[in-house]
């Protein structure tokens, strides 16, 4: 069974994001159920994928964008990764796990980005939420994965996000 995750704002003015289990149309008041399942700590040039709020000292994954443009990307953790843009005006992502790579495709017409294995096969869909305040999208990771690969998808699709949002900013959009 695919597993689907909703990303939230941790607050309107926080770049910091909240990730629950399920497809959520709005997000749980502080303390209530259901509680977050990952705490993304988003700084300036990194990305900290934890369990909670309160680990952010001891992360699952650390992803630190290097570079003037922030084109490339060391992923530290349990597992070690790098993650490159595909171009200098391209928005999607390429990571490698188990000396496989994986390559976030995004659309130029839709809110939609999707994450394709070396072999061509959908491992996960984003749909970017359109019009919230703050929920940020709802992604669908297909079944089978292994943990750390989630913990993958679950950061670079956040990396996607950011880019995405700095070349709207960068056209004069949102």
């Amino acid at each position: 069974m695919d597993t689907t995750l909703t990303y939230f704002r941790k607050s309107a003015f926080s770049r910091d994001a909240l990730v629950y289990s399920g497809d959520l149309d709005s997000q749980p008041a502080e303390g209530t159920l259901p509680f977050p399942i990952y705490y993304l700590d988003i700084g300036t040039r990194h990305i900290n994928l934890c369990r909670n709020a309160t680990q952010v000292t001891s992360p699952l994954l650390t992803g630190k964008q290097h570079g003037i443009l922030g084109r490339t990307a060391t992923i530290r953790g349990d597992i070690i990764s790098s993650a490159h843009r595909n171009g200098v005006l391209s928005n999607a992502w390429t990571f490698v796990y188990m000396a496989e790579e994986f390559k976030w495709s995004i659309s130029r017409w839709s809110n939609r980005w999707t994450l394709v294995d070396g072999r061509g096969n959908n491992v996960a869909v984003f749909e970017r939420a359109s019009f919230r305040a703050s929920k940020i999208g709802t992604l669908n990771i297909s079944a089978g994965l292994s943990e750390h690969l989630v913990w993958l998808v679950v950061l670079t699709c956040e990396l996607v996000h950011r880019t995405v949002k700095a070349s709207e900013r960068a056209a004069g959009g949102s």
